[in-house]
């Protein structure tokens, strides 16, 4: 008996040093900003270059859930906006895509949500703490709602008339989170993304120019290129919240 009540305290030891979470919370809420600046293409004001507010943004959302000593899962959710030159009066085309719109507009704003699933790798668990703390890599595969509307950049002026189309986007972050006061989370890191589809017609943009059926498909392979710009590479810094905020504790009166 004296054997078993020590074989079943170690087993039960072991159990609670192995448990998953920070102090046994388990979800996080993050907000995050990504951004890098719009050093050869124009952003969602159609600046470039080395100019002030030449930044292209984002905002992230991610509410992670601790599964492992040193792995979550979570929900990620984006807010993108960015901008790119587009000829909406191209004469390659008989049927424009929009044949009310004149020359003025010549260029395009890109924006939509993103939606999708996540997985955090922790690094070193036995050393940097237990997840969702420390160094992690960050895995996301997403599904962009993209939105393309005809920008006037001189008057600042946007059409009307707005285009819409899905494409998946895939990224990977390396980062660092910390934790204060048990609940405050900060997270920082370096992102790089692929929107799968962009490449090619990218690659086209840079020889011959992208050559597309109709003024449709030509437009969303624009902004696809565009998109596979912006996802690229960024720098991201966020703040957070452990669920829930305080550990409860049992009265022992």
């Amino acid at each position: 008996m004296t054997k078993l009540i020590v074989v079943l305290t170690f087993v039960s030891v072991q159990a609670l040093g192995q448990a998953s979470g920070y102090m046994g919370k388990k979800f996080l809420i993050t907000g995050e900003i990504s951004f890098l600046n719009a050093l050869f293409n124009p952003n969602h004001n159609m600046n470039n270059g080395l100019n002030k507010f030449s930044f292209n943004f984002r905002s992230t959302t991610d509410i992670d859930y601790v599964i492992a000593r040193n792995g979550t899962i979570g929900a990620t959710f984006d807010v993108f906006y960015t901008g790119m030159k587009y000829d909406w009066r191209s004469s390659e085309f008989e049927e424009l895509l929009v044949p009310n719109i004149d020359a003025r507009f010549d260029h395009g704003r890109i924006f939509g949500y993103g939606y999708g699933i996540n997985y955090k790798v922790f690094r070193n668990p036995s050393k940097s703490g237990i997840a969702p703390v420390g160094s992690y890599a960050k895995f996301d595969l997403m599904l962009l709602d993209v939105r393309t509307r005809p920008f006037d950049k001189e008057n600042e002026l946007a059409h009307a008339y707005s285009d819409r189309f899905f494409t998946p986007a895939f990224s990977v972050t390396l980062g660092m989170q910390r934790i204060l006061w048990d609940f405050f989370v900060l997270r920082s890191g370096i992102q790089i993304g692929f929107v799968p589809f962009g490449i090619s017609p990218y690659l086209q943009s840079l020889d011959n120019g992208i050559e597309k059926g109709n003024q449709q498909q030509d437009l969303r392979a624009h902004a696809e290129a565009r998109l596979m710009t912006y996802y690229l590479l960024n720098l991201n810094f966020g703040v957070g919240f452990l669920l829930p905020f305080r550990k409860s504790y049992k009265n022992l009166n």
